[in-house]
């Protein structure tokens, strides 16, 4: 890894500021009888999580490399929603790249084990040749010699989230586990999260900081579609509570993509 990627990438590790919170919360009002105690706990705010996945889908443009975008999702999904464990590969030349973190009572931490790596690396590998669906992973389909070594440390429900590019499939996948169960809501979010990433990670790919002349009409394609994807998430904004104080912010964003009206 280069001098100048290293430099980039320790953006991505600072913390997400605090910013204004509402009383409900958007994952616990998917199923507030079964969440445990310490999963609410954890889990952000109705307010805090949308700032959170707002604030994603800003940094994923700024980035220069795949792994970048990896890396905020290792280590900032928390802020959006409660997981103990996170999976995340990016393709890397004909293999991937993979990022995997873990919720030690306060904040998701990266975990460096080359064995846990490469047992990442044949789930990722598998989940990719399969075309596994976006959603709740079905365990009973994975392959034994995989499944089989399982780690403890990570719960064995797990929701999938393909990161999407147009045209060319997928450029990696999010695996997020937990064992309280997701809200509807939650699920749309993180797939449009995941359709921004992609999005991203296929202009790094096209080489969006050489601007050349050939790979312009699709970056430009590639803007109008992001543009979209932001229309989109205020949508889902519409089915989510949201506090009063966060609606004028919510109607300039609605303005600037021509959805106020």
């Amino acid at each position: 890894m280069s001098a100048t990627e290293t430099e980039v990438m320790a953006d991505t590790t600072l913390q997400n500021e605090d910013v204004l919170q509402s009383a409900k919360d958007l994952d616990n009002n998917s199923d507030n009888s079964i969440s445990s105690q310490s999963a609410q706990a954890a889990s952000p705010s109705g307010a805090r999580a949308l700032a959170n996945l707002l604030m994603m889908e800003h940094d994923f443009r700024r980035k220069r490399y795949a792994r970048e975008i990896a890396n905020i999702l290792a280590s900032r999904l928390d802020g959006f929603a409660h997981c103990d464990g996170v999976i995340v590969w990016v393709k890397k030349n004909k293999t991937n790249d993979i990022i995997m973190s873990r919720f030690d009572g306060s904040q998701l931490k990266t975990i460096k084990d080359k064995n846990l790596e490469k047992w990442a690396k044949k789930l990722a590998k598998w989940m990719d040749r399969t075309n596994t669906p976006a959603g709740e992973l079905n365990t009973e389909t994975i392959p034994a010699k995989i499944f089989d070594l399982w780690p403890d440390i990570f719960p064995l429900e797990g929701l999938h989230v393909p990161l999407t590019s147009p045209g060319k499939g997928r450029e990696g996948g999010v695996l997020l586990m937990r064992s309280q169960p997701w809200g509807e809501a939650i699920k749309i979010m993180l797939q449009q999260l995941g359709e921004a990433a992609g999005y991203s990670l296929k202009a790094i790919e096209l080489g969006v900081y050489d601007k050349t002349v050939s790979n312009l009409p699709l970056l430009l394609g590639l803007l109008g579609i992001a543009t979209l994807l932001s229309g989109a998430a205020l949508t889902v904004m519409d089915i989510v509570p949201t506090p009063d104080v966060l609606q004028p912010i919510i109607q300039l964003l609605r303005n600037l993509t021509g959805l106020g009206t």
